[in-house]
């Protein structure tokens, strides 16, 4: 009985290592038309590029090669949402352009990770790879999108170069985030409270709130935020970790390789770059923008909360700006109410086609 246990185990790992290998042929799907074939006219392509002096990842996809590229700014730091975004709706309207930044994803290499990481570099960076598209795809302007961490990186890279965007569309946007990381330990510590989380409640209590040494940041993001997701902070009617990790391994644009590197790169980019981020106040620094803001925004988040979003909002000037308000929603209405992300995204664009 035991060698037969052992054998069915032995089994079901070959399966399990046999499905993730077939799922990590490092290339992207066609877009296929209705008769099963590639559609014509569609873009489906991973491209490596060097952008400022390191190998950098991207993939471009939509069902029309000439409709608006869409450059979106991934989260994180180092945490790339290719693996919930090809094939997303969002290629019906756009070109989208998942760039996996620099130590990021596929973009992961250890010789990155040197006095040169650092936030500056990779607003140069977005500035290049946002220059290169403008070329690629004959476009003198693309639309940017960004999600966490990459609204922060957006923001300065929007202020760097106005000039080449025609909007600026940000999800959960990161504006003052050491404020954003008191509030969201304090909400954490009442959550664990509320919930008799014992433990929990000594673990948060010994640590105290923020702010932290420079080098204490990684290891309080790693556990305090599995709190934040377990308590509707990350996503408010599920947990976000699980449905990641999924999408992940599933996802055929990544090698085996890529995928067990991805951790690695997210570990030490957030080691790296989140003190620069608490330390930084959008509010004085980028004041004003000139190019039209649309901010999608969920009340339930607790990684950037929506106060201090809205704050931001509501004090930067801009050509134009709305708020979307998600009030079902945390930190990821892209994926958490689509349905109404889509509607707000395409009154933002009805919106910029009737300024023009």
């Amino acid at each position: 009985m035991i060698k037969k246990i052992g054998g069915l185990l032995i089994g079901l790992f070959a399966l399990a290592i046999g499905w993730l290998i077939w799922n990590s042929p490092g290339e992207t799907s066609p877009i296929l038309a209705s008769n099963g074939l590639p559609k014509a006219g569609s873009i489906a392509r991973l491209e490596a590029l060097t952008i400022n002096g390191t190998t950098q990842w991207l993939l471009m996809r939509g069902v029309d090669s000439t409709r608006p590229v869409l450059l979106f700014l991934h989260g994180g730091p180092g945490l790339p949402e290719t693996s919930l975004l090809a094939g997303h709706e969002l290629e019906k309207k756009f070109v989208v352009v998942n760039w996996e930044q620099r130590g990021a994803g596929k973009s992961y290499s250890a010789d990155v990770f040197d006095h040169s990481f650092t936030v500056s570099t990779f607003v140069n960076d977005a500035v290049a790879v946002s220059q290169w598209l403008t070329r690629r795809f004959h476009q003198p302007k693309i639309y940017l999108m960004a999600h966490s961490w990459g609204t922060f990186l957006g923001v300065l890279t929007v202020q760097k170069r106005p000039d080449l965007f025609k909007a600026y569309f940000s999800i959960s946007q990161i504006s003052r985030q050491l404020e954003a990381e008191q509030i969201s330990y304090s909400w954490v510590l009442a959550e664990a409270r509320r919930h008799g989380a014992s433990r929990q409640v000594r673990r948060l209590t010994k640590q105290g709130p923020p702010p932290y040494p420079p080098d204490a940041w990684l290891d309080y993001l790693m556990w305090q935020r599995e709190l934040v997701a377990e308590y509707g902070g990350g996503m408010y009617k599920s947990n976000f970790y699980p449905l990641f990790i999924r999408s992940l391994l599933r996802c055929r644009e990544y090698t085996l390789l890529d995928k067990a590197r991805y951790g690695l790169g997210a570990m030490e980019t957030v080691r790296r770059l989140w003190p620069a981020v608490v330390a930084t106040d959008l509010f004085r620094v980028a004041p004003a923008l000139q190019v039209p803001y649309y901010l999608f925004q969920g009340t339930h988040d607790y990684q950037t909360p929506y106060p201090v979003a809205r704050h931001y909002f509501e004090t930067v000037q801009a050509p134009r700006k709305r708020l979307y308000t998600f009030r079902n929603s945390a930190h990821s209405p892209i994926f958490e109410e689509p349905d109404l992300f889509r509607r707000c995204l395409d009154s933002a664009l009805i919106d910029e086609q009737a300024k023009k």
